[in-house]
């Protein structure tokens, strides 16, 4: 049984990770408020213990521990609170207690107090009864440590913290439920690029769009901007390769129709047959590797050469000499015998082969061809008396899959596949009104 290894996704590890923090920054949070809330929620109510002082003294005179008190004393009542005095010594014995204290049997209450209690704080006795207890004095009288130590029940105070514990619990819940919803929408936002990439990228697959959109965040514009670039690219190799095929196999026609005229012509000796058929077999082959190498590299790739030109225009005029026989065709040409050519053998071949092919196809008698040399470039004028090319032709019929003439069986490639040629090698191809009244094209070829 195969074992599947699930791979981590980020969106939950950054999604986890995030929720971990809030709860743990929340938590924290919340513990430090509570502290804060509770020391002062506890400074609050405990903030009367001054203001009983009255009331202590008056016990105090009460008890006939202080004999001389103003009057306004007498007015206060001692019973009318919640707060109990306690007088301790050094040895946390319980030198005097109110009556409140004695009244809930507090006489061992000093053995259960700190030492000094500068602050109100909050006292467990051991049988978990809880009060706050507050020093309010400490003097030394005949060698003995006296302090009066003011207490009160802590039961509602207590009572309250938890309250505002159960309230900060409920609160902090809420918080982090919430933060959470917010965080996970924010996620499904952030990660929306993504879904986005991932969709356009499968409409790609299913040829359903051409390229990524534009408008990608930034964080993601070098992959978009990648991704659409290795796109054009594969784009570019798979057009050449369809177009390779096309153009070879739009090449290698003419090379079967010049091989089957050669073998339907009884008058030709065997030994120049054989020669003219391996000829054309040479040129099938050349054209393969040719094609081949566009289809790899692009038009821009192949290596720029001196060609000669005779040669060239002998070879195609033999053949399509062979192959339109019945029209007995009058060819001319008018250039220099050595002259050679800035460009490809293989360009040349299938530039001369396209354009010859059409004027002999579409010619009544006559085809011609005239180079002239000038100081940075040549012009190629290859004429055929034949119907021509309407004006509104003339450049659509350099695209791709157009003919000027539909009455006749063709795929629209050949003259295409001139264009990219000149193009290449940074010329210009036209095609104008012949001299002899049918169609010319002119190529302007650079020197360098």
């Amino acid at each position: 049984m195969k074992t599947v290894i699930l791979q981590p996704r980020l969106r939950r590890r950054v999604l986890v990770t995030s929720v971990a923090i809030i709860v743990l920054i929340t938590s924290a949070l919340a513990g430090v408020i509570n502290q804060l809330y509770s020391q002062s929620y506890m400074a609050s109510y405990s903030s009367e213990l001054v203001a009983q002082m009255p009331m202590v003294v008056a016990q105090l005179n009460r008890a006939g521990l202080i004999k001389d008190v103003d009057k306004w004393i007498d007015s206060v009542d001692p019973s009318d609170s919640d707060y109990m005095s306690v007088v301790c010594d050094q040895n946390d014995n319980t030198v005097w207690l109110s009556d409140e204290a004695k009244t809930i049997n507090l006489a061992d209450i000093c053995r259960n107090l700190p030492e000094e209690i500068p602050t109100p704080t909050l006292i467990k006795l051991p049988d978990d009864s809880s009060y706050i207890a507050y020093n309010l004095s400490r003097d030394r009288e005949r060698g003995t440590i006296y302090q009066l130590v003011v207490l009160r029940p802590a039961g509602p105070y207590e009572a309250s913290l938890t309250q505002l514990h159960k309230r900060t619990t409920f609160y902090l819940g809420l918080f982090v439920l919430i933060a959470i919803a917010f965080l996970i929408a924010a996620f499904h936002w952030s990660f929306q690029p993504l879904r986005r990439l991932a969709t356009q990228l499968d409409q790609m697959t299913d040829a359903k769009r051409e390229s990524l959109d534009s408008n990608f965040p930034m964080e993601l514009q070098d992959i978009t901007l990648a991704l659409n670039r290795l796109i054009r690219i594969s784009n570019d190799q798979k057009g050449r390769y369809r177009h390779s095929m096309d153009d070879l196999a739009h090449s290698l026609k003419t090379r079967l129709a010049a091989t089957n005229a050669l073998l339907d012509d009884r008058e030709i000796s065997r030994a120049e047959l054989n020669q003219r058929v391996l000829e054309q077999i040479s040129q099938m082959d050349n054209l393969v590797q040719y094609q081949l190498k566009r289809a790899m590299m692009g038009q821009q790739g192949l290596q720029k050469d001196k060609t000669e030109l005779k040669p060239a225009i002998d070879s195609f005029s033999r053949m399509l000499s062979k192959i339109y026989a019945d029209k007995q065709v009058t060819f001319s040409e008018s250039f220099d015998t050595s002259l050679k050519l800035p460009i490809n053998r293989d360009d040349l071949m299938e530039l001369l082969g396209n354009i010859l092919e059409n004027a002999y196809r579409f010619c009544i008698s006559e085809v011609r061809i005239n180079v002239a040399e000038y100081s940075d470039h040549y012009i190629i004028r290859i004429e055929d008396d034949g119907p021509g090319v309407t004006p509104d032709m003339r450049e659509a019929i350099f695209q791709r899959g157009v003919r000027a003439d539909q009455l006749n069986p063709g795929q629209g490639i050949g003259l295409s596949v001139c264009h990219e040629i000149v193009e290449s090698y940074q010329g210009q191809i036209h095609v104008e009104t012949a001299s002899i009244e049918g169609a010319a094209f002119i190529i302007h070829l650079p020197k360098n």
